[in-house]
Parts: C-alpha cells; sequence; structure tokens
C-alpha cells in the first residue's frame, strides 16, 4: 500500500446499534408530532351530535345516582351537606316522592323516543351556529367538541408514531 491511499476499516460500513435505535426513536417521534396535526381535522356534525348526546346521557345518569343516593341517606335520616346542595341545585325539596319525580324526569329526557330526537335534533340544527360561535355552546356541547379533537389528536398521534416506526425499520433493513 502506498502512503497517501485511504485505508478503509470494515466496521465504519455498518452503523452502530445506537445510531440506528436513535432512527427509529427519532422516526417515531416524528410521525408521533405529525400526526397530532389530526387535531386540527374538522369535526363533523354527526360526530358532534354522538358526542354530545353520549355526555348528556352520561351526566343525566350521574345525576339520577347523586339523587338515588340521597333517597338513601333520607331513608337512614341522616342527609349529608352534599346531597342537600345537589337537591336544592335541582330545585327538589328531600321528599322522597319528589326526587323520584325528578329522577324519572331526568330519565326521560334521555331515554324517551321523542326527547332523544328532539335534542339530536336540537344539537344538529345549532352545530353550524356552535361551531362558528363557540360562545353560545352549552358545557355540554363545549365537551363534546374538545373531546372529539382530543380524541383526534391522540389517535393521530399514536397512528403517526406507528407509521414513523414502521417506515424507519423499513429503511434499515438491508
Amino acid at each position: 500500500m502506498s502512503v497517501n491511499s485511504p485505508q478503509i476499516d470494515p466496521n465504519m460500513l455498518y452503523l452502530s446499534p445506537s445510531a440506528s435505535k436513535k432512527r427509529k426513536v427519532g422516526a417515531t417521534i416524528f410521525g408521533g408530532l405529525l400526526g397530532m396535526t389530526a387535531y386540527y381535522l374538522p369535526v363533523t356534525k354527526d360526530e358532534f351530535v354522538s358526542k354530545a348526546f353520549k355526555i348528556t346521557k352520561n351526566e343525566a345518569n350521574s345525576q339520577i345516582a347523586s339523587l338515588a343516593q340521597a333517597v338513601k341517606e333520607i331513608e337512614k335520616n341522616s342527609l349529608s351537606s352534599e346531597s342537600k346542595m345537589t337537591l336544592q341545585e335541582m330545585g327538589v325539596n328531600p321528599n322522597i316522592t319528589e326526587i323520584t319525580n325528578k329522577c324519572m324526569e331526568i330519565d326521560k329526557k334521555v331515554s324517551d323516543p321523542d326527547s332523544v330526537k328532539s335534542l339530536k335534533k336540537f344539537f344538529n340544527d345549532n352545530f353550524k351556529n356552535f361551531k362558528k360561535n363557540p360562545h353560545l355552546m352549552d358545557n355540554n356541547c363545549a365537551d363534546a367538541f374538545k373531546s372529539i379533537k382530543w380524541n383526534k389528536f391522540k389517535w393521530g398521534m399514536g397512528i403517526g408514531a406507528a407509521l414513523g416506526l414502521a417506515f424507519s425499520l423499513m429503511s434499515s433493513r438491508d
């Protein structure tokens, strides 16, 4: 060999395992970050109506459960201050009959076919207004929009990370 000729080390032809891991982690993170932009995808009317109704139904079930707890406490003659506040907030006297009637009224709003239809129609008809003017939304509608957007964010991040990892694995094959 001559003095000026470069010598090639055979170990230099292969990437180190740590470089390969860094590339995989980097591609996964990049894919996840890219996927996070799914947060900005538009919310469809059907998604919104479905989610808003589901949130409304869950809230109604929660109210019924707290009223049922108040009935149990009334039967034991030990009504807690929390139950008193719940009853006062809902405009119900600490009377088992009134509480039962209120539970049936709340349940009817989310289980009666006509009530459900009118509630979904309300969400459907006001979707454009809610989208343009968020200050018109009530808490359930705002929670529905927020939940849909965050769900898209999470799914986008997960799918983006998986695709980033898959592409890095495919590109690192020999």
